[in-house]
């Protein structure tokens, strides 16, 4: 079993990555109306993931799918953040306006959802660049 130092250059570049897909979703949602628009990006961050991590193919299954969770699980923070921000924004202009909220919120079994979706993702990218 190889050290965890040697997957470091890995986890370090899909990182960035991570960091530069984030900032593609979160672009995507502040000036896209369309949903369906977030899919191409999402798709984009896993194939430069396997790209960058079929680089490194001397290296073991979970040294790949941890390079990939991690890239995923930063990008899908980011989104998530921003998603937060500009949705307490759209919040206080609703309340500011005086128009009436529907109550409700977020359903219980989206996060763990989103978690699933990201790990099984991340094995799938991992399988095909290891």
């Amino acid at each position: 079993m190889l050290d965890s130092a040697s997957w470091l250059p890995l986890i370090s570049r899909t990182l960035v990555v991570g960091v530069f897909g984030g900032a593609g979703l979160v672009l995507t949602q502040m000036y896209s109306r369309r949903g369906p628009l977030i899919f191409p990006v999402y798709a984009a961050i896993l194939v430069s993931i396997a790209l960058v991590s079929a680089r490194f193919g001397d290296l073991p299954y979970p040294a790949h799918l941890a390079a990939a969770l991690t890239g995923m699980v930063v990008a899908t923070a980011m989104a998530l953040a921003a998603v937060l921000v500009l949705g307490a924004r759209e919040r206080q202009k609703i309340r500011e306006s005086g128009r009436p909220m529907a109550p409700g919120g977020a359903p219980w079994w989206g996060f763990p959802l989103i978690i699933l979706t990201i790990v099984a993702a991340s094995a799938a990218v991992a399988f095909v660049s290891s």
